[in-house]
């Protein structure tokens, strides 16, 4: 008996999988997000070039660009999670598009400012919403569109930020030279219009995803099941069982975590008919359920913007982190040109070819990195922490030196190497969560990007100006890389083990 039993296979069903298409219409995304970036994201880096005789004319010098800049960075920080709560509502097409809106709005009505608070409207708030919309957005899409590839293909769509920065100055300084401020901003804002047109490639992932068939035993899906509702009998599911005996197909969504959130709404129709029947909200003793209580407008709130996410020690330390790496480059990057100029004795040509050579190398690491990070199968976290070092080593050296040649190859690497934070950073931060929460875990990392970037910035400010050295100053940047370090490779360690702790048992259970 035991033996007739054992002869007997087992029953399947065929299921079509649903999973991204890692190429298809994700490539059109890439291409719209990168022509947005091109022409919105460049115009963190032209803010002097454009703005600063403005500011000057109304009076305005360091301290009120500093204002204008900050409350720009502010806003684009802060407008993260409110960006994450509309895709949740809406989708990343709607909040790209209406990010790009913004900034088209923002240097069009910047053209016609007259005192500094036109300019903090316009630009520092406008422009900054619409930029901290794009950068979510933009993210979420492609996240969802890339799964295998999803390395190459953000850095293919950062490139499009390194060539605006690349491009975009002489374009400015084109436009203020024949045709003035006023018009340069009109000029520019209907440049920034392509961005409209590119973030209107943002197709819904749905349209695009691929289906794959696969056959699954029967009893694997009953236990599926049986862990979503714990209330399918048994005697149902042989009912459900036989009618589906005849190769009959259904179709349900990739057990993975790009479709974990239509995973949890695959079900057969007769469980959807289980949970709807009056049995089903009956108590053991035959009385009825009173109405499911409705939730209060804090834990909408709390629900909308996944704020329990806060509640992942790993979590936390990935968000600050990625800001103590993001405030280290950011400063380096405001201090470089004063470093060559003052420190090195450049002129202002030398200078500009250091900073070309940084902007070129940062557009070949955004290309390149990825590719081999594909490669080899290294995670955004474990990128992070190499090219951190690699950066705390390069910018040490290049403090000590003096000579154009030497500073031209350290500019080159340090490039190189920066451009691996920018393209990793967002995907570090999604690693750990499930694709619904995507949205609102970049929008977290943003917002903690806002709350650390200026009062650590200040402070590494500060301290260039109290010792008057950018040695010293430098030396304390690479700190924040070493605080980063001392951060992450322990939680790293302990992630490792409990993997491998976790596969060892495993194998000992298969082999039982």
């Amino acid at each position: 008996m035991s033996k007739r039993n054992s002869d007997v296979q087992p029953r399947t069903e065929k299921i079509i999988k649903l999973l991204p298409p890692d190429g298809g219409w994700g490539w059109m995304v890439l291409l719209g997000t990168g022509l947005s970036n091109i022409f919105n994201q460049s115009m963190l880096s032209l803010f002097s070039l454009l703005y600063g005789d403005a500011l000057e004319a109304m009076g305005h010098e360091t301290k009120g660009a500093a204002i204008v800049l900050s409350t720009m960075l502010f806003v684009t920080n802060f407008g993260g999670p409110i960006a994450g709560a509309l895709i949740k509502i809406t989708s990343p097409r709607f909040v790209a598009v209406l990010g790009a809106f913004f900034c088209t709005t923002g240097i069009l009505l910047s053209g016609f400012s007259t005192n500094i608070w036109h300019l903090i409207l316009s630009y520092g708030v406008s422009l900054g919403l619409g930029l901290g919309f794009i950068q979510n957005a933009s993210f979420v899409a492609i996240n969802g569109y890339f799964k295998l590839r999803k390395n190459l293909a953000v850095g293919l769509a950062m490139v499009g930020t390194g060539i605006g920065q690349t491009l975009m100055p002489h374009v400015v300084r084109y436009f203020l030279a024949n045709y003035g401020f006023k018009d340069a901003c009109i000029l520019l804002a209907s440049l920034s219009l392509h961005g409209i047109c590119g973030t209107m490639l943002i197709q819904p992932v749905e349209w695009h995803m691929k289906k794959i068939e696969e056959e699954i035993v029967i009893d694997e899906k009953m236990y599926l099941l049986d862990e979503k509702t714990d209330a399918i009998s048994k005697k149902d599911y042989s009912s459900n069982e036989t009618s589906n005996k005849n190769g009959n197909q259904t179709t349900l969504p990739a057990a993975t975590d790009f479709n974990a959130k239509a995973d949890s709404k695959s079900v057969s129709s007769k469980e959807k008919k289980m949970k709807q029947s009056p049995e089903r909200a009956k108590n053991k003793d035959g009385s009825m359920e009173g109405p499911t209580q409705e939730k209060t407008l804090l834990r909408k709130i709390y629900d909308l913007f996944d704020m329990s996410l806060l509640s992942n020690p790993r979590f936390i330390n990935i968000i600050i982190g990625t800001a103590l790496t993001v405030v280290s480059i950011q400063n380096f990057s405001m201090i470089f040109p004063f470093f060559l100029q003052k420190a090195a004795s450049m002129n202002k040509q030398q200078t500009a070819t250091c900073m070309s050579a940084v902007a070129l190398a940062d557009i070949m690491g955004r290309i390149v990195l990825p590719i081999l990070q594909d490669r080899f199968q290294i995670k955004a976290r474990m990128m992070l922490i190499m090219t951190s070092i690699w950066l705390i080593i390069v910018r040490q050296i290049l403090a000590y030196q003096r000579d154009l040649y030497l500073l031209l190859i350290l500019s080159a690497l340090y490039g190189f190497g920066r451009s691996m934070v920018i393209v990793a950073r967002n995907i570090a931060i999604s690693e750990p969560c499930r694709t619904e929460q995507v949205p609102s875990a970049v929008g977290l990392g943003m917002l903690t990007m806002g709350i650390i970037v200026p009062p650590v910035g200040y402070f590494l400010g500060w301290i260039r100006d109290y010792t008057d050295s950018f040695l010293i100053c430098i030396t304390a940047q690479n700190m924040l890389l070493l605080l980063f370090l001392a951060m992450w490779i322990p939680d790293m360690l302990y992630f490792y083990l409990q993997e491998k702790k976790e596969r060892n048992k495993n194998v000992r259970k298969s082999i039982t």
